[in-house]
């Protein structure tokens, strides 16, 4: 059974998986929120530390097959997919376009910690135009719930994504009182993943080239410092 390492910004329990091994991992040394730029920087670096210390003793020596950056902000995947060869695949980047093969355009559903990040991703990937919109949510599913109808009624969303993560149940729970998709990032990074490793598929090395000359060492000791200090 192939072994698949999921890597938070937060602590989350494993979704759960009938093909392969789920190993979590949350970044150390992250803010409770990543709301700044200066926020975004800390996490890229402390998921690239985690997804590379996770390669050269995991993947070596313990056998992960595949990474998943599993927080929808996708911190550090670009940067892991430079230095690893397994799959690296980004909740966030997975999420809003696997929402396209289930309806012409979607809705964002984003904690305040991550209504700009969301806001920034839709933009980066292209994807401004399909997007109806990035509304806030508050914590419980009611106003989970809440945001996710106003998203259909008034924005017009055909498929919702949910920019956290959530457990299976907690995402089926909501699920069940919705009339179009929901799609929970984690989740979905997983499933795309299982599906890359069955495929024999990972990142183009033309679009994601191996670093000149990689540093581990020193991306390990900055994250390390941040975190004490």
């Amino acid at each position: 059974m192939s072994r698949i390492l999921m890597i938070f910004t937060a602590d989350h329990p494993a979704p759960e998986s009938a093909e392969a091994e789920v190993v979590t991992l949350t970044a150390p040394g992250l803010p409770a929120g990543l709301i700044s730029a200066h926020d975004w920087t800390l996490a890229d670096l402390a998921v690239l530390a985690a997804g590379q210390d996770a390669a050269n003793q995991g993947a070596a020596a313990e056998g992960y097959a595949a990474v998943c950056v599993a927080d929808p902000g996708d911190y550090g995947a670009n940067a892991l997919r430079s230095v690893l060869d397994v799959p690296v695949v980004g909740a966030g980047r997975s999420a809003l376009f696997y929402a396209l093969t289930l309806g012409a355009c979607f809705g964002v559903l984003a904690p305040a910690g991550g209504y700009t990040r969301a806001k920034k991703l839709v933009q980066e990937y292209g994807l401004a135009t399909q997007c109806t919109g990035v509304r806030r949510i508050g914590a419980g599913d009611d106003a989970i719930l809440t945001a996710a109808r106003a998203a259909i009624t008034e924005d017009g969303a055909e498929v919702l994504v949910l920019w956290q993560p959530l457990t299976a149940a907690a995402t089926a729970r909501l699920a069940a009182d919705l009339p179009v998709p929901l799609i929970e990032p984690a989740s979905l990074s997983l499933r795309l993943a299982e599906a890359f490793l069955g495929l024999g598929l990972a990142q183009s090395r033309r679009t994601w080239p191996m670093p000149q000359v990689a540093k581990p060492d020193l991306i390990a000791a900055l994250v390390a410092a941040g975190a004490e200090a």
